[in-house]
């Protein structure tokens, strides 16, 4: 009994030693954070919505993309993409010419710095690691050509491109959403592939300057893959 009490006298003396000097040593763990930066690349599949082409057949028009991109994850789950690229849209009309009544095609080649800002949800913290992804994309309107052909019985009698910037507006916002999928390699880098869905949510053609009152909202699908280096 005895030495019992003894050992309990020390315990009494020694555990609120032993928990003072953890607290001492304790060190808050430090919220998870991750930045990504790198190059991403892909092509597009553009075309227009619009009721005002009476005498044409719209149909797509694939350029490609190009450019960098930032992504910050506040957690494994959650994070935000930042993309600043460079990319092709438009789209392609085949009919009659409303002029000479001529057969008639109208390439329209439309270029911008696009910038989407985009939430990211990944659906898995493994090394493959499927997310989603939905947010705004802001175009800047860089160029806009028109290349028409007017032919007649296997006659070229027009081939000509012109400049028709002015009759878009200078900017362009899109709804962008999809999916994809990340691969982390032991350095760290990250391979992504993904492919989404840009939805125009206002009419991009300048009805001030081509004095016809009708709307031209883009349409285009995006399939594009990025390379990316953790910073921290």
């Amino acid at each position: 009994m005895r030495y019992l009490r003894y050992a309990l006298f020390g315990l009494f003396f020694f555990l609120p030693a032993v928990a003072s000097a953890q607290l001492y040593n304790y060190v808050p763990p430090q919220p998870y954070t991750s930045t990504l930066i790198g190059l991403r690349g892909g092509l597009g599949v553009a075309n227009e919505a619009t009721p005002a082409y009476t005498n044409f057949t719209v149909s797509s028009r694939t350029g490609f993309m190009v450019g960098g991109q930032l992504d910050y994850w506040f957690t494994p789950s959650w994070a935000v993409s930042v993309q600043a690229l460079y990319n092709q849209k438009g789209d392609f009309l085949t009919g009659t010419s409303p002029d000479n009544g001529l057969p008639e095609t109208d390439d329209f080649a439309l270029s911008y710095l696009e910038v989407p800002v985009l939430a990211k949800v990944a659906l898995s913290t493994s090394e493959v690691k499927p997310y989603l992804f939905a947010g705004p994309s802001v175009g800047f309107l860089l160029s806009a050509t028109d290349h028409q052909i007017q032919t007649y019985n296997g006659v070229t009698y027009s081939d000509q491109t012109a400049d028709v910037s002015t009759g878009y507006n200078s900017v362009d916002l899109s709804l962008l959403f999809g999916a994809g999928i990340s691969y982390q390699l032991s350095s760290g880098m990250q391979i992504m592939a993904d492919a989404g869905y840009a939805l125009g949510l206002i009419n991009v053609e300048n009805t001030t300057n081509t004095g016809v009152n009708e709307t031209l909202e883009s349409r285009d699908i995006r399939i594009a893959a990025s390379v990316m280096f953790p910073l921290q």
